[in-house]
């Protein structure tokens, strides 16, 4: 189809990196609970049978441990990560997005004026078909635009043709569908749902595409969080599309709005508090210490600090913000090779991953927060291009050194996650994917959206600023754990920690050596007191491939020890006072004569201490000197 869409331009205003307050909600709360969540996209995929992985649990890194992922039942990726050399691909985001959503809603209410679109009988069919279902499919696909109504004339007006097939082709690539040109179930679906519905998902998705597309530079990077996929866009035309794996429904990608600023290659991972609290912690007492060689992963006494032995730690008795936690570089790093950074109030970047097989999921909503890029490599030679020193070869070079490299980028792309459901392709047709936070009907265009269900304080589905997340108080600790819990002892927990040396304690090698810990904290959120509730940022912070258990952590075994000790302290308080009521006849007797004894004492006037007499002197010695208080007559 002939895109007669006109190219609307938007004036030019000063380019805002974080745009998170311009914005009034305009549907309440009222609305997302008639719909209700068991109306969520989420929720209808769980009750159409979408499967959940399992296996070993042996890994912190795996996929496996990722349950109730929807569309995983749906098997291979129907998208790719490709290159657009000589093609002109239009973006997904561009200064004509808005107008031409505008348009195509016109479209879609003229449609619906006219009584809307009938349906598709739910019966598979291919090319060489034919029949009424067939003039049934070439009706719906008229009615959309995707076939031209010639197809109902003339002797193949009930046949299944080659037209036919691409015009459904079309139909499911614009619907995130494998590309089969056979009307299937998936595309029966598609297809059968109303005109009033896809009207409702484009009007929620203009706003967005008004605020993304705005003060566009010549050169932008877009993730489309729904559609998993992102763009590299020079002077508005795509260069590469990538899949990518975004934020799972618990833990929601943030739209926001920024700006490349630098690329580390082979860079540490800083575990953030929410992990450490949701997901590390728990499987450190599932499966002891040995998590920390298998992940090469370090524990420090605070951000800047010495370096701790994690054998040395009762694992039941500590915050999850007591240790800094830090995994080294290598292949497997949670963040692979490299990391790309912008300027986020919700702490998320793009990065590359270990587990590079989940590409090729279908619904790859996998990681906390940040987004993990296929071929990145691709990405960042165009981040890089033009900058002296930077090449291919220079960048593979980099990654397979694993030497910690920080390059700060001289001509940096604007960068935006967006949320986008719906979106118009270069041929004027209309995209639709899934509403995989439902967030359509909320008003929602940037900032955090919260899980399915979840409200905030004022009753909407996302906030503006980073959620504060409080950690969990562990019980007061008995004093025979010593200096890990102790702040009164953090010299000596220091000393300890690092085998009576100076020098910090290295777990993997038992070697006494010095380690890089970064730079310095003006503040840091592990040297807070512990039993404080702490506000630490969001799951979007420092995820990094990390998929451990996307189920909250039971503390309960915490809490049941503590409960134990507590029954236990009130046991043999019981029993002391059944101790002390069996005692000796002589030994109550003694007891008696020093109470009374004490008594007496008490009652003899005692002599008054030298030092209050002399104070009693001074003070004397002073009136008398002075002269009479305030409304006095001197004598």
């Amino acid at each position: 189809m002939k895109n007669t869409m006109p190219r609307t331009g938007f004036g030019k205003t000063a380019f805002t990196l974080l745009l998170l307050t311009s914005f009034t909600v305009v549907t309440p709360l009222a609305a997302y609970a008639e719909r209700g969540e068991g109306n969520s996209w989420w929720a209808r995929k769980k009750q159409d049978g979408g499967s959940s992985s399992s296996g070993s649990s042996n890994s912190m890194l795996t996929p496996s441990t990722t349950s109730n992922i929807a569309g995983s039942k749906a098997g291979k990726a129907v998208t790719k990560t490709e290159v657009f050399a000589e093609r002109s691909v239009t973006p997904m985001v561009s200064v004509t997005s808005a107008g031409a959503m505008a348009n195509a809603i016109s479209r879609y209410e003229a449609i619906a004026a006219q009584g809307g679109w009938g349906s598709v009988p739910s019966k598979g069919l291919a090319k060489g078909d034919d029949g009424d279902a067939v003039v049934a499919l070439k009706r719906r696909l008229i009615a959309e635009g995707y076939l031209s109504s010639d197809a109902l004339s003339g002797d193949t007006a009930i046949w299944f043709t080659a037209a036919v097939e691409k015009a459904v082709g079309q139909v499911q690539a614009n619907n995130g569908l494998a590309v089969t040109g056979r009307l299937d179930k998936a595309t029966i679906n598609a297809l059968n749902v109303s005109v009033a519905s896809r009207l409702a998902t484009m009007r929620a998705n203009l706003p967005r595409l008004q605020e993304y597309s705005k003060d566009l530079a010549a050169r932008y990077i877009i993730v489309n969080v729904p559609a998993l996929q992102l763009e590299a866009v020079s002077n508005n035309t795509v260069f590469s599309r990538h899949n990518v794996i975004a934020g799972s429904p618990k833990r929601p990608t943030p739209v926001t709005l920024s700006q490349v600023s630098d690329i580390n290659f082979n860079p540490y991972w800083n575990v953030p508090v929410s992990i450490v609290e949701r997901d590390l912690l728990p499987r450190i007492r599932r499966s002891g210490t040995s998590v920390f060689r298998d992940m090469k992963m370090r524990i420090y006494d605070g951000w800047n600090g010495p370096e701790v032995d994690p054998r040395r730690v009762d694992w039941d008795y500590v915050s999850a913000d007591r240790y800094f936690f830090r995994q080294d570089p290598g292949e497997e790093n949670s963040m692979a090779s490299v990391k790309i950074n912008f300027v986020s109030p919700f702490g998320i970047y793009l990065h590359d991953t270990p587990t590079k097989s989940l590409f090729t999921t279908a619904a790859r909503y996998l990681s906390s927060g940040c987004v993990r890029v296929e071929q990145v490599s691709t990405l960042i030679n165009w981040i890089l291009s033009g900058q002296e020193g930077w090449n291919p070869g220079r960048i593979e070079q980099v990654k397979q050194s694993e030497e910690r490299i920080d390059v700060k980028v001289l001509n940096p792309p604007q960068v935006r996650t967006v949320y986008l459901t719906s979106w118009i392709n270069g041929a004027g047709q209309v995209n639709f994917r899934p509403d995989v936070y439902d967030m359509d009907g909320t008003g929602f265009v940037v900032g955090q959206p919260l899980a399915p269900g979840d409200v905030s304080d004022d009753g909407q589905r996302y906030v503006l600023k980073a959620q504060v997340y409080k950690v969990e108080e562990v019980p007061d600790q008995p004093e025979y754990f010593g200096f890990f819990n102790s702040r009164r002892n953090k010299s000596k927990s220091v000393k300890a920690a690092s085998g009576g040396n100076d020098e910090p304690f290295s777990f993997f090698n038992n070697s006494r050596r010095k380690t890089t810990t970064g730079s310095k904290s003006t503040s840091s959120f592990f040297t807070t007191n512990k039993a404080k509730a702490r506000k630490i940022l969001t799951d979007s912070d420092d995820d990094g491939d990390v998929l451990f258990n996307f189920n909250r952590p039971s503390t309960s075994k915490v809490k049941k020890k503590a409960a134990v000790k507590k029954t236990d302290g009130k046991k043999k308080a019981a029993q002391s006072t059944q101790a002390g009521k069996k005692k000796p006849l002589k030994t109550v007797t003694a007891k008696k004569k020093i109470e009374q004894a004490g008594v007496a004492a008490a009652k003899k006037p005692q002599p008054e201490p030298v030092v209050i007499k002399k104070k009693k002197k001074v003070e004397e010695a002073s009136a008398s000197a002075s002269g009479p208080e305030f409304g006095q007559q001197k004598q």
